[in-house]
């Protein structure tokens, strides 16, 4: 089974493809979530990316509130995309349940609403999950997805998406 730590992952080439999708996709920050070493929970990586607006100072607070979750399988938006091993869209993630979104208060305290998630999947394990947020309500779109998907391939990051 492979074993990844951030240490093993390209930052440069993991930071430019969270950079490249968040320009394609209109959203303003993206972030990594690995299985821990043990494959037991998710934990949020130091790789992540910020797109200058008028909302970096709220998404910056978003992810140092985050910095120290840990998720487990089907826990939260990536934990969900990490079971199921699909995509997950959530239009307005400040509207769910804590429950069902964990960050929620998080996000209605910085102003994140739509978020979602996708699986990064080499020999049928979760290498990573990508995670990307917006500031504003973004309708679900498959083809946000598949242009996500596409600029992964692109870069060169994504080594196998089921």
């Amino acid at each position: 089974m492979m074993k990844i730590n951030p240490e093993n992952i390209s930052q440069i080439n993991l930071k430019t493809t969270l950079s490249r999708i968040c320009e394609i996709t209109n959203f303003m920050y993206g972030e990594v979530w690995l299985p821990n070493p043990e494959n037991y929970w998710l934990e949020l990586s130091p790789i992540y990316h910020i797109t200058a607006s008028n909302h970096k100072d709220d998404l910056e607070n978003f992810r140092l509130c985050s910095q120290d979750l840990i998720l487990f399988k089907g826990e939260g938006l990536p934990g969900r995309v990490w079971l199921a091993q699909q995509p997950e869209w959530m239009i307005d993630v400040s509207a769910e349940s804590e429950r069902y979104f964990l960050r929620n208060l998080i996000a209605k305290a910085f102003g994140v609403r739509t978020g979602f998630a996708m699986p990064q999947i080499v020999d049928n394990k979760v290498l990573m999950i990508l995670a990307f947020f917006a500031c504003d309500i973004l309708s679900y779109s498959p083809d946000c997805i598949a242009l996500s998907l596409a600029a992964c391939q692109q870069e060169n990051m994504c080594l196998s998406i089921r």
